[in-house]
């Protein structure tokens, strides 16, 4: 009897596991999805407010609201930056935690299962090849943008709002110009 308890007991820790697993399976394919949707709305909304700085800019004669109005989209223009960095590192550092624990499954001697996500990690970190005689062909290369995947600038929560924060900046600073000038009567 007792072996029957210590086999059901190993049987219930294997299916908790396996539940537990899919959660986080869930949870990471959402949370990915989650953060190209934030992304993508993060970039259509910084997109037309440069757009709408920039129209503004290329006006031939500049008049002293419009100038203020640049200086204010250009400031909501670096909030919404930092708001982007911090929103889509929140995401992308709550994925990188449910891929960590799904790896930690994988790696348990138990485990029956595909190690997708230990093979994702192999890809990413150490830049080794996959391999799996099942398949055609055995072995999976990491290609260019895996090797690239840890440099800063391939980050999409760390480069882009650097790349708008800079647009924002550089308007800000043009802004920041024309409106001493209107102020002080000097040439625009």
């Amino acid at each position: 009897m007792p072996m029957d308890t210590k086999g059901l007991a190993e049987q219930n820790e294997q299916a908790g596991r396996r539940a537990a697993y899919e959660h986080l399976l869930t949870l990471w394919t959402s949370g990915v999805r989650d953060y190209h949707t934030m992304l993508s709305d993060y970039l259509t909304a910084n997109s037309i407010f440069v757009a709408v700085i920039g129209l503004l800019v290329s006006r031939e004669s500049l008049a002293l609201p419009f100038t203020i109005l640049i200086v204010l989209l250009c400031i909501f223009g670096l909030l919404l930056s930092l708001q982007m960095a911090i929103v889509l590192g929140r995401f992308s550092g709550q994925n990188a935690l449910w891929e960590w624990q799904m790896r930690g499954i994988e790696q348990t001697p138990e485990w029956g299962g595909q190690k997708l996500l230990t093979g994702l990690h192999q890809l990413h970190e150490s830049r080794q090849p996959i391999e799996d005689q099942r398949n055609d062909p055995p072995v999976f290369e990491p290609n260019w943008a895996f090797r690239q995947h840890r440099q800063w600038w391939a980050h999409r929560a760390v480069s882009f709002p650097w790349f708008f924060g800079s647009v924002y900046c550089l308007f800000l600073l043009w802004a920041a110009i024309q409106l001493v000038r209107q102020l002080t009567g000097g040439p625009r």
